[in-house]
């Protein structure tokens, strides 16, 4: 007698019909093509200062841009006493300017845009705040008990005499050095070679990023309105950035209490690691609204203030045993030239350029790729800033 009888066709036939039924559900939010108004930006009241503004357009999950940036748009500032002050986008992305201007502290401002689409986009009047002096911005190098490596962590001190600031938004400016592979004095152009000048020398470039993360603080809840040892940075062991240096602009911005709890939320809803018992995403309410067609959301918080900024630099020369070690794919070849004029340059691989010359009685040209001589390749530009040490 059989204990087991083999499955019967009839239960295997239902099974493949159970699993072909699945299907992936997307929900109609995440399908729907909605690219929602973005405005980033605060309007600044230092004497000469000039406001940017960043309008774009939000990204849906299934995107493949980056960046929507928001063209053609009207954008001005309007103070609580009617002067009204016209930003433009000169660049052409997105990231509208303001010439030098001497704002008022005392007044109300608000922000008055026209979008593409000819939506228009009015932030609620904010009070200008005025930003008290940094003391100081330090660093240090510290073990990470998370990586068990070297990190540099970079601090603000701060404080407001009068007791009137309590809440802060901190940012900061990375600018950084790096070198190409090789270094040539030559160039070519038009099927000749001709020696660089030393002032347009494509060997040292500088590169410039922002920080990524939302950095804030408060100190509503002490007796004394003091920023002391918050942290700003923290920059792990071999960063490439740190082969050379890199030169921080810290800056600091007041906040309303409206303001700060705007960017606390953001701060919650975009750095969670997300874990089990990480706070739930919150909806992020601005100042900014759309008056054309309330139902249309428009993302963003508008702030007035002055700015206050202290700049430091750190040498790879602090960081003993630091370098990244990076791998480029950088070959040589020997190409022979015409003996009678050295200068001529033929080489058909356009993506090459000329190294140097080698060789006695009969001198060839090296060739090297020029992404490996260049160092705009890797971004920036190569010319060297001012607030740059001479020594590095």
């Amino acid at each position: 007698m059989k204990l087991f009888a083999k499955p019967s066709g009839f239960f295997l036939i239902i099974f493949l019909l159970v699993i072909s039924c699945r299907k992936v559900f997307d929900p109609p939010a995440i399908q729907a093509n909605n690219h929602f108004f973005a405005m980033d930006g605060f309007i600044d009241t230092d004497p000469n200062g000039s406001t940017s503004i960043t309008l774009s357009r939000s990204l849906n999950l299934y995107d493949t841009l980056t960046n929507i940036p928001e063209l053609g748009a009207q954008v001005l500032i309007r103070s609580s006493n009617g002067n009204t002050y016209n930003l433009s986008d000169t660049a052409g992305n997105g990231i509208y300017v303001s010439s030098a201007l001497n704002l008022d502290p005392t007044q109300k401002y608000q922000l008055d845009i026209t979008g593409s689409d000819g939506n228009k986009y009015i932030s609620d009047f904010v009070q200008s705040k005025i930003a008290p002096p940094i003391d100081s911005v330090t660093w240090e190098l510290v073990n990470d008990p998370i990586t068990l490596a070297q990190a540099v962590n970079i601090y603000i001190n701060s404080h407001d005499p009068n007791n009137n600031t309590h809440f802060y938004r901190f940012d900061y400016q990375q600018t950084y050095k790096h070198v190409s592979v090789y270094e040539s004095p030559w160039g070519e152009a038009n099927g000749l070679i001709y020696p660089y000048d030393a002032l347009y020398s494509t060997h040292s470039c500088w590169s410039t990023i922002p920080s990524a993360n939302i950095l804030l603080g408060s100190t509503l809840a002490l007796n004394q309105d003091v920023i002391s040892h918050v942290q700003v940075a923290n920059i792990v062991q071999n960063d490439f950035r740190m082969d050379i240096g890199s030169s921080f602009l810290v800056r600091q911005f007041p906040l309303t209490e409206e303001g700060y709890n705007y960017w606390l939320t953001v701060q919650k809803n975009s750095q969670s690691l997300g874990g089990l018992f990480d706070l739930q995403p919150a909806q992020i309410t601005g100042n900014i609204h759309c008056t054309t067609n309330p139902k249309n959301p428009a993302l963003g918080f508008v702030s007035a203030s002055s700015v206050q900024s202290q700049r430091i630099y750190i040498s790879n020369k602090s960081l003993p045993g630091w370098q990244s070690n990076p791998f480029y794919v950088c070959p040589q070849i020997d190409v022979m030239q015409d003996q009678l004029n050295l200068l001529i340059y033929n080489y058909p691989d356009t993506s090459y350029g000329p190294y140097h010359f080698e060789g006695d009685l009969i001198v060839s040209l090296v060739v090297a790729p020029k992404s490996c001589m260049d160092c705009r390749y890797q971004g920036g530009i190569n010319v060297k800033p001012d607030f740059w040490p001479h020594y590095d």
